[in-house]
Formats: C-alpha cells, structure tokens, sequence
C-alpha cells in the first residue's frame, strides 16, 4: 500500500474516533438536563389566575392571567407563553414567551424570555415546589419573580 491511502486512512480513523469519544459524552449530559428539568414536571398544564401590578402613582390594576407551559424536545426545554388581561377593559398588560433550560456546563437553569419590551436572559432557581428568576429592569429596579406549587395551584393544572 502506497504512503498516501495509508496517510488517508489513518486520518479518517481519527477523525471518527473523535467523533465517536463527543458522540460518547453526548448523551450523558442530555441525562443530566433531562433529570434537571424533571424537577419542572409539575408546572406543565395551563394555568389561570387573577393577579395585580402597582407601579407609581397610577395605582393598583388587577388582571387576568393565563400561562401555557409545555415540555419540548424530548423534556430538554419548558416552552411557557404568558397572556395577562386588564380586567377594566380587557386589554392586554403582559405578553411574554419564556423558553427554561438546564446547562449542565454551568449547573444552572437558564430562563430566556421574549416580550414587546425586550428579550430577557437570566438563572432561574428551581426548588421542590418554586421556580425563581430576577432581573434588573432600567429606572424600575431589580424585580424577582417566583412561582410556588401549593395544594390550592395543582386543582388549577389541565390534563397535559
């Protein structure tokens, strides 16, 4: 055999060894998102709720709000999509589409979230029964939101 195929050969069998050893290390880490994002299982359903926001001098509006939570891909990503209504008249005050993950590179979830002001990038705190995330919100400050699971809420899940 001639130096060249010889050179060739070896060089594909590289190159598909180290493929082989990533391909290898691959699933193990979608495990561990998969696991991580188990934690999660409860909050998939659709969710309906009043709530009320008072921001300054305008005073205290209430509104209604409908949150629609599935698991994608196999459980490796909560898609959430977010709708709040006025209650005076209807319109809408919160619109968002939120996408949760895990990565296990950092340990972390990550919650990235989409709405009419803005994209949102941030850690998302997953307890037993709570999910967390805070963000700094220009001339408002910083702003936490956290959802708790409580006997009252699992009557509010829909049948997935």
């Amino acid at each position: 055999m001639k130096k060249g195929p010889k050179l060739a050969l070896a060089a594909v069998l590289t190159v598909v060894a180290i493929v082989g050893v990533f391909a290898a290390d691959k699933p193990k880490s979608k495990d561990v998102q998969r696991r991580e994002m188990k934690k999660l299982d409860w909050f998939v359903g659709r969710w309906k709720g009043a709530g009320w926001i008072q921001m300054g001098p305008q005073g205290k509006h209430e509104f209604t709000q409908t949150e629609t939570i599935e698991s994608k891909l196999d459980g490796l990503v909560l898609v959430i999509e977010g709708l709040g209504k006025a209650k005076e008249d209807g319109s809408t005050v919160h619109s968002a589409l939120a996408f949760v993950s895990y990565d296990p590179r950092v340990n972390k979830f990550r919650w990235h979230a989409f709405t009419p002001e803005g994209q949102i990038d941030t850690e998302a705190k997953v307890g037993a029964d709570t999910l967390e995330w805070t963000l700094q919100i220009p001339q408002r400050g910083q702003m936490r939101y956290t959802i708790t699971r409580n006997e009252k809420a699992s009557g509010l899940r829909s049948a997935r």
